[in-house]
């Protein structure tokens, strides 16, 4: 029997745009090789080092060439995520046979699982900012390791235009203690909305999936961090057990830190 209401085409385009509005960080992230995502590939990024400034005066107006080197950074994308869900008939009909419902829950399913893979990749490859072991459990606190973030990021010359930050709801917390007015939060609509939308030059997000049970902030530079997918396939097949139809997907993505020194991360001890 023919799934009447079942365009692959029109369905797959339904997940993509759930799976994008449902997004929080891969949007701050760099996407320009979402081109290259196939299942097996692996994006060469090349990071090319800086030559050398010499006086040319002080040299005699005498300059040797030196060999410009480069390091390789290789974005594997090794993740196939998938999902399988039945459509059972009645369900379909009460819902006029649409199938905008499972369209926003496959999306929404496909956003938190790429980020959450895509913030722990962050976490492995980022720098440590809190080497001294500092316990992060006042609002004080939480605002210097916010600093200590951004001079990291300084201090490492990453570019002040295009920072974030991700901080899991424990430093949000704490970070919202210090916004008690408009001239600390920087609007009033801050305050009623309870939002931190800047701080020290970044842009603030706040995410659950920051993995772990302490205050976590995790500062980086949009270009520093690259991430790549492609919803490979829609398809849909009839159950033979029951009536229903099985509507799945398959996601292949991947992520990586390109440059360790502009991903910053600080975890309460």
């Amino acid at each position: 029997m023919a799934i009447d209401n079942f365009i692959p085409e029109v369905w797959a385009a339904g997940v993509t745009q759930s799976f994008i509005a449902n997004q929080v960080v891969i949007p701050t992230l760099n996407t320009q090789y979402v081109g290259n995502a196939t299942r097996g590939n692996t994006v060469h990024i090349i990071n090319a080092t800086t030559p050398t400034i010499t006086d040319y005066a002080a040299a005699g107006r005498s300059i040797t060439a030196e060999a410009l080197a480069d390091t390789e950074v290789q974005l594997l994308i090794n993740q196939e995520k998938a999902f399988s869900v039945n459509v059972d008939d009645v369900d379909r009909v009460q819902a006029a046979g649409e199938f905008n419902a499972w369209t926003e829950a496959a999306g929404r399913a496909l956003a938190e699982d790429a980020e959450e893979y895509v913030i722990a990749q962050m976490v492995a490859g980022a720098t440590n900012g809190n080497t001294g072991s500092v316990v992060v459990d006042t609002a004080a606190e939480a605002k210097a390791a916010v600093r200590a973030i951004r001079k990291a990021l300084t201090e490492a010359k990453v570019p002040t235009s295009g920072r974030f930050i991700i901080v899991n709801p424990d430093m949000a917390d704490l970070l919202l203690q210090d916004l008690s007015d408009v001239s600390v939060a920087g609007s009033s609509n801050e305050l009623r909305d309870g939002a931190i939308l800047r701080l020290y030059g970044m842009d603030v997000i706040e995410s659950p999936l920051v993995a772990g049970e302490v205050p976590t902030a995790l500062g980086y530079h949009q270009d520093m961090v690259a991430f790549v997918n492609q919803i490979d396939s829609v398809e849909s097949l009839r159950n033979p057990t029951k009536f229903a139809d099985i509507v799945r997907g398959l996601n292949v993505y991947g992520a990586k830190v390109v440059k360790s020194e502009a991903v910053v991360k600080y975890v309460s001890a």
